[in-house]
């Protein structure tokens, strides 16, 4: 499928929120509910899936192998950048609660393509809350990480709560807080938004909207009133387009969400349009020319 607003491919674009999985080598609990998703997919599946769209830069989010396997997904993500060198940065998993967790983040920053952490709020007990995991954010101050702000709407709280204990870090929020968009519970999601937009250091992702609504119906205007709160509060200058591969594939083919994603920024001018779609996140993840051989 070939993106609808033909006049935007001159636009260069920074994949924010890209996933491979392989489970040859690493095991994801998770995917036992999600069975169209649930093979290895790398590479190769990737550039099939983005084939018609300008992809100059790919992020990579930790996909939620069991914890004891991080650094396994680290390794199998930096042998890829051998092989693709639009993969240019690595938030990975990583136990910041860990009373170890000095020792173990110097040893994962050694490798120049993490430029941060990623971790999912828990449903039963809060790990944004944990004193020690709060504790410890300041440790990616001192190591130059971000951190991946992912939770579902309801979790939201927390979320403040946490930027609110550490103030300092650089907090990417994923997927808009995954909004209930097929139930439109909005008021409390906007509320929530509001209050993490107040910190200059939180910035937020457009990416992964179309697996928050309904996966066979939805449409851009189911969309738009989310956009817009974002767009109020963070302005074009602190959102990171994402693909969200493979997950968004439950929802929608790569080509019809970025095309979504820019019918969504219509209102936006080239400039904006370049920060959304390109130098935000090489900003926000502090990416800089490299080599991808000097990484291993």
């Amino acid at each position: 499928m070939t993106p609808l607003n033909t006049s935007y491919s001159s636009l260069r674009i920074t994949d924010a929120h890209v996933h491979f999985w392989d489970l040859s080598k690493m095991s994801y609990p998770w995917l036992d509910d999600v069975p169209a998703i649930k093979k290895t997919l790398g590479l190769a599946e990737y550039r099939e899936a983005t084939k018609e769209i300008p992809i100059s830069n790919l992020i990579f989010l930790q996909c939620e192998c069991l914890p004891d396997e991080y650094q396994t997904e680290v390794d199998y993500v930096t042998q890829l950048a051998t092989q693709d060198s639009r993969i240019c940065g690595i938030v990975a998993y990583f136990p910041l609660e860990s009373d170890q967790a000095l020792e173990k983040l110097k040893a994962l920053t050694t490798n120049k393509l993490v430029k941060g952490i990623r971790r999912l709020e828990e449903e039963s007990i809060s790990l944004y809350g944990n004193p020690r995991f709060i504790a410890h954010m300041e440790l990616l101050c001192q190591h130059n990480l971000s951190f991946d702000l992912c939770v579902k709407a309801h979790q939201l709280l927390a979320a403040v709560k946490l930027v609110e204990a550490a103030p300092d870090v650089r907090y990417m929020l994923d997927h808009f807080g995954k909004p209930a968009i097929r139930t439109n519970a909005f008021s409390q999601w906007k509320h929530h938004i509001t209050e993490l937009a107040k910190n200059p250091r939180v910035h937020c992702k457009l990416s992964g909207l179309v697996t928050e609504a309904d996966w066979d119906r939805w449409t851009v205007a189911d969309l738009q009133p989310y956009v817009e709160v974002v767009m109020e509060h963070f302005g074009p200058a602190r959102m990171a387009f994402g693909g969200d591969w493979p997950v968004v594939t439950l929802a929608s083919d790569y080509a019809r969400w970025f095309d979504t994603a820019l019918q969504l920024c219509r209102g936006l001018s080239p400039d904006e349009l370049t920060r959304v779609f390109y130098q935000n996140a090489l900003d926000f993840y502090q990416i800089d020319s490299y080599d991808p051989h000097d990484t291993i």
